[in-house]
């Protein structure tokens, strides 16, 4: 417990031993001071205190120690278990990988010397460095890590270099679990397991029942049987157990008459069932032999008398099978396939067949579909076997249970639901299970189902019930109509999901008139009933007497609908409007005279009223004006405006009811003499003008009253009033024109007086907004790029800019006399707008107008230049390789490759876009044309000529284009010519191909092929260059006088080892050369000595399974090349031994052997032949079960494969039974001498081979070691 570490904060503790430990003597107290702000001691006492006292300071109230040593990995990053499970995790792995190249070492039987090396510096890597991380718990000292680095060094000893050791086949055989694979003589990985534990060598099992007497049972799973249309025959099955019938004989019992008749079975049924019993005994399978007897009568069948081969009557079942009528069912007609809303569908079923029966019918409402059924359907009174036992024939021969009878279903359901309604029968069972479906199997995409024949099914059509009702007429609100008139019932007739022109109806109601109501407004003793037959919704009927009206019905589609409320309106006759006029004069404050009628109206009827009167003044046509009243009293005066006599003449009247009635009498006609005071307006249709600068107005005045007039009224503007004063104005009108506006902003016209001839004066209050433009219009050219002058492309389209002061639109007037003097009108809507022009010239602007004022034009700015930019221009910068050949030019002939170019003049504004064509005409096939083009930034460019490929190339300059003009069809193209002369080239057909060949010649050896194209003859230069880095060779062959040529290097130029060989250049007859780089295409030649190959192993024979292993002399990695089941093998061979597992069996043979060094192969011929591994199959390689009697035999067929003579053993054991083990019983060897032994058994077992063994090779079940008989 002393060296218990203590814990630091955020770390683990210190490992234990790295502690100084605890000293029986007290400690030495600190001399320093406690720190500041450390907390009091608590106290302590003898032993315990002493201990505590050991006990370094905790970090957080101790002062950090330099001398600490942290982990090299901070624990924040990742904390001290982490780090250790991290580094035995490593150290897991290099062991195991450790592991998979030792038993790689064991199985190739290869040097292990590279891998000590490499594991031991793994080793010293991992284990010196891990207590340089100083991973807590892992900070192992020098001397343990040195330990534990020589145990490692000891084991990586003894297994690289394969020392023995104790459990060294422990720990192979442990490995081999987690990878049991090897390379098979096929070259592909075999898992050894599956070819040393094959267990498909030994296959196959006989199993001996000793089975009781035969038995014959006729419809053993009780499977329920009927005749009807669609199946006039009934297979019942008859199953005979362990017995061959000759003689089978049914009793049929009539369900209707009690009859009993006798079936036999046929001769042909009795031979079908022989055959199939000695078909089954020949497979050694199941002895139980079905056979369907056919029925095509109605009836109960049971088994009268079997007899089997022996004429002995074997045991039978008493049971009864029933066979009756197939049930069937069908829909009784139904009267009528239309329903009303609600009402029940009245339907039912006719169900035949033996009850109790059960239907399942489907009802489709509007496309959704609803399964229902009806079982336990059986007539009254009627008691079924079936429901509480077995069905028999009793002994009293009672068999009417059984047979069809016919039950009704009735189905009575509201249908609540409008639209297409189906009932359908889908099946249809009877009392014995016998089901009849007349659905289309959904499942199977391949069947179209057929319709169902209609008795299955009952469409109706289930119409919605109408509804009606009165709308905007109630009790409260009546029907009023005018005296005489005819009206609208206002039925308001409705019907869910039927179109407005399909909804004829019949509408009925009562009537009482108005005379025979009740007190209570109800209907009184005379009642008469009314109908109207209506075409669609909108169809109304019409009604005129006085009275009640109440809906009693309504009709649609047969079906009677319901009446909501309202359903009772009033109909009234209102009493006829009449007019009651009074009337007095309305005097002149200042004069005293009459200016007008005051009229009082009392009106008798139903508001709103409309009164029209008729207005005569003087000798002027009457003129008919009207007044619209809202109640029943109202006011109005009547002043005109002229002076005179005047006369109203009431002429009609309207209420809500009547229309155009008559207004007769004295007092419908009302006249005064008035003089109306003085008056006057400004006639103007907005009361707002506006006026240009320095611009007069004119205003035309409206004057009413008694001439002489004085007219006072002023002109408004910036707080400023100037009044003026005219008088003596005799006429109605006049005609107010201002002095010119000099000023712009907004004016007021107002009128503030007029007196008439009567002396009174009167306000007026009418005014005239005017809004004065404060400048005129201008125009002027605006710049472009600080100036008022511009160039263009020639014939395109300029657009000056000018700028406009005003109110859009304005119209221009402009000319350019350096083209014409005519003057152009422009209309522009933009303050912003352009003029385009397409001529050169300058242009000036003449005058201006916007939407009212006059403008000005500035003379600084009333002209604009337009000119134009010269066209672009190409020609060629002559030079001596340049001459002038015809219309065009030819360059000096070049060789392929070579570099050329030439230079074009280029005139106009850069930047500059030329397009050439380049037409390749080589010496065979067809030209090409190569379309190009560039961008010069100069007045000169510089064109590389192409030169990569032989013939004649013809540069045409096409089309040229500057910075302002695309190219145009006035371009005269430019022609330049020249020639280049084919470059010869030399290659290696095979470039990058490796080359080997032998120190010694051998009889056949590869040639290099070189292709040459050019014209012959050519001189190539030949590089040789040594892998061991010395100087290049470089040898000439002078004359080479064909295209293709096999080039054979001397020897003298060839090393031991690894060369390139590169062709440095090429001449041809023209003196073009062609040099290659360094980089070239080059073959490789390799110089080597021939390898060789040993078996390990004396033997010739093998097993499949077994390992075949040989020995290589050369350098790694070797090609074997062997052959094997007559298919021709080439394996790669990593090692100096070649090792391979027999998977299959065959010859092997070694025909010859290659490593890495060269192609020259050392033929051998070493023959290993591989046997394949014995097999037996008993009963023929099945599980075979076999009934047989007591005393009976049977014969056990034994088969073998491989190499006689055989040996076997084989078991009998216990048959398996479920929920227990088979048990062995007895054990047998025996030895055949042929492929084939047949043995007799008569014991009840399981009998099957555990083990074979051939001449060569032998397996077993029982994990018996293979044994190979050496010698034989």
């Amino acid at each position: 417990m002393n060296s218990t570490p203590h814990p630091q904060s955020g770390a683990y503790p210190q490992t234990p031993g790295t502690v100084p430990r605890f000293r029986r003597r007290t400690p030495e107290r600190p001399r320093t001071p406690p720190q500041a702000g450390a907390g009091p001691t608590p106290p302590t006492s003898g032993g315990t205190a002493a201990s505590r006292a050991s006990l370094p300071v905790a970090p957080e109230r101790n002062p950090p120690n330099p001398n600490d040593r942290s982990p090299l990995i901070p624990l924040t990053v990742l904390d001290a278990p982490a780090q250790r499970a991290y580094a035995f995790a490593i150290y897991c792995a290099l062991v195991a990988y450790k592991l998979y190249d030792w038993v790689g070492l064991i199985e190739e039987n290869t040097d292990g010397f590279w891998l000590f090396l490499k594991w031991i510096s793994i080793d010293f890597i991992f284990l010196f460095g891990i207590p340089e991380l100083r991973i807590p718990w892992l900070e192992f000292s020098q001397p343990v890590v040195t330990f534990v680095y020589c145990g490692h060094f000891i084991m990586t000893y003894m297994l690289m270099f394969n020392v023995g050791i104790p459990w060294q086949t422990w720990l192979l055989g442990m490995l081999k679990v987690f990878y049991d694979r090897e390379l098979g003589i096929l070259e592909h990985n075999v898992k050894v397991s599956n070819l040393l534990h094959n267990s498909s060598l030994i296959s196959g099992r006989q199993i001996i029942n000793i089975l009781p007497e035969g038995s014959a049972v006729l419809n053993p799973e009780g499977t329920p049987f009927c005749l009807g249309e669609d199946s006039n025959i009934a297979y019942i099955p008859l199953q005979f157990n362990a017995t061959i019938p000759i003689d089978v004989e049914l009793v049929r019992v009539d369900l209707d008459t009690k009859a009993e008749e006798t079936v036999k079975m046929g001769r042909s049924g009795i031979k079908e069932v022989t055959k199939m019993a000695k078909r089954q005994e020949s497979d050694d399978t199941q002895s139980v032999v079905t056979y369907n007897f056919p029925i095509k009568k109605v009836g109960a069948y049971r088994l009268k008398r079997v007899l089997d081969e022996y004429k002995l009557e074997v045991q039978r079942t008493t049971s009864d099978t029933f066979v009756v009528k197939c049930p069937a069912a069908m829909v009784a007609p139904a009267a009528s396939s239309t329903r009303c809303l609600g009402e029940l569908s009245d339907l039912a079923f006719h169900v035949d067949g033996t009850p109790p029966l059960k239907i399942v019918y489907s009802r489709t409402t509007n496309g959704k579909d609803h399964s229902f059924h009806f079982q336990s359907l059986q007539p009254d009174g009627f008691s079924s076997p079936l429901l509480v036992s077995r069905p028999e024939v009793h002994e009293d021969g009672d068999v009417f249970w059984a047979r069809s009878q016919r039950v009704t279903v009735s189905i009575n359901e509201s249908m609540t639901t409008t639209g297409s309604w189906r009932y359908s029968i889908d099946e249809v069972h009877d009392a014995f299970g016998n089901a009849v479906t007349y659905t289309a199997d959904v499942d199977d995409v391949d069947v179209v189902p057929k319709p169902k024949p209609k008795f299955l099914i009952q469409d109706f059509t289930v119409n919605e019930r109408p509804r009606a009702k009165l709308s905007g007429c109630d009790l409260r609100n009546p029907m009023k109509v005018a005296n005489g008139m005819k009206a609208t019932l206002p039925v308001n007739f409705g019907i869910n999901g039927r179109a407005g022109q399909d909804t004829a109806h019949t509408i009925s109601w009562q009537f009482s008139p108005m005379d025979t109501l009740t007190s209570n407004g109800d209907h009184g003793d005379v009642v008469i009933t009314e109908s109207y037959s209506a075409k669609n919704s909108h169809d109304k009927p019409s009604v005129s007497r006085p009275g009640l009206y109440t809906l009693k019905s309504v009709t649609c589609s047969s079906c009677e609908g319901e009446i909501q409320e309202p359903s009772s309106c009033m109909l009234i006759n209102p009493l006829e409007p009449k007019l009651t006029l009074r009337a007095e004069d309305i005097p002149d404050k200042c004069a005293g005279n009459s200016v007008g009628l005051r009229v009082d109206m009392d009106l008798i009827g139903t508001p709103p009223f409309t009164v029209r009167y008729e207005v005569v003044t003087g000798n002027a046509p009457p003129r008919v004006e009207r007044v619209n009243i809202p109640g029943l009293r109202f006011q109005m005066n009547l002043e005109p405006k002229s002076a005179g006599k005047h006369k109203y003449i009431f002429k009609q009247i309207d209420d809500a009811i009547y229309k155009g009635q008559p207004l007769v009498g004295d007092d419908k006609v009302l006249v005064t003499d008035v003089k109306p005071a003085a008056s006057a307006i400004i006639s103007h249709p907005t009361g707002k003008t506006t006026a240009c600068l320095e611009e007069q107005v004119e205003a035309d005045i409206v004057l009413l009253g008694d001439a002489p007039f004085t007219l006072e009224y002023e002109l408004i503007h910036d707080g400023r009033r100037k009044q003026e004063r005219v008088t003596g104005i005799d006429g109605g009108d006049y005609k107010i024109k201002t002095t010119p506006l000099l000023q712009g902003g907004e004016y007021t016209l107002a009128l503030t007086s007029i007196q008439d001839k009567s002396g009174c004066r009167r306000f007026l209050k009418d005014e005239l907004k005017i809004s004065v433009r404060r400048q005129r219009p201008k125009a002027s050219f605006g710049v472009i790029e600080n100036k008022r002058k511009v160039m263009t492309i020639a014939d395109s389209t300029v657009k000056l800019p000018i700028r406009l002061t005003g109110e859009a639109p304005w119209t221009v007037s402009y000319r350019n006399p350096d083209n014409s003097d005519m003057v152009i009108e422009r209309k522009l809507a933009n303050s912003n707008d352009v003029l385009s022009v397409k001529s050169r010239g300058v242009y000036e602007i003449i005058d201006i107008y916007d939407n009212q004022c006059h403008g000005t034009v500035d003379p600084k700015a009333s002209s604009f230049e337009v000119d134009w930019f010269p066209r672009p221009e190409l020609s060629l910068f002559k030079t001596d390789s340049i001459s002038e050949r015809g219309a065009g030019f030819a360059k000096q002939d070049v060789c392929e490759g070579d570099i050329d170019g030439f230079d074009v003049k280029l005139q106009g504004s850069p930047p500059y876009h030329v397009e050439y064509e380049i037409r390749h005409k080589p010496y065979k096939g067809g030209e090409s044309i190569n379309r190009k083009a560039f961008d010069a930034a100069l007045g000169k460019a510089s064109i590389q000529m192409d030169t990569g490929k032989a013939g004649t190339y013809t540069y045409k300059f096409s089309a040229l284009a500057d910075n302002l003009y695309n190219s145009d069809k006035s371009f005269h193209p430019l022609v330049l010519q020249q020639k280049v002369n084919a470059k010869p080239s030399v290659s290696f057909s095979k470039p990058g191909q490796s080359f080997k060949y032998c120190m010694t010649e051998q009889e056949h050896e590869d040639t290099i092929p070189i292709s040459l194209v050019g014209v012959a003859p050519f001189s190539i230069d030949i590089e040789v260059k040594h892998q061991s880095g010395t100087q290049p060779e470089t040898y000439t062959i002078p004359v080479i006088d064909n295209n293709s040529y096999g080039l054979r290097i001397p020897r003298r130029y060839l090393k031991l080892g690894s060369q390139q060989v590169r062709i440095r250049s090429v001449r041809d007859a023209n003196g073009c050369q062609s040099k290659t780089d360094h980089a070239s295409p080059a073959v490789n030649v390799h110089l080597f000595d021939a390898p060789a190959i040993y078996p390990l192993e004396t033997r010739t024979d093998y097993c499949v399974g077994d390992r075949l292993a040989y020995s290589l002399s050369g350098t790694p990695p070797f090609e074997v090349h062997y052959r094997f089941a007559g298919q021709k093998i080439k394996a790669k061979v990593g090692s100096t031994t070649f090792k391979r597992i027999a998977e299959a069996p065959g010859d092997v043979t070694i025909e010859s052997v290659a490593d890495r060094a060269s192609d020259c192969r050392a033929d051998y011929n070493i023959t290993k032949k591989i046997h394949p591994m014995p097999s037996v199959r008993i009963s023929r390689g099945r599980n075979v079960q076999v009934d047989i009697h007591e005393g009976s035999e049977v014969e056990i067929l034994f088969e073998f494969w491989g190499t006689p003579p055989f040996e076997f053993t084989y078991t009998r054991s216990t048959n398996a039974r479920k929920g227990q083990k088979s048990v062995v019983l007895e054990t047998r060897h025996d030895v055949s001498h042929e492929h084939e032994k047949r043995v007799m058994a008569s014991q009840e077992g399981t009998y099957e081979v555990v083990a074979i063994k051939d001449q060569y090779c032998a397996f077993s079940t029982l994990g018996v070691e293979r044994e190979q008989k050496k010698g034989r």
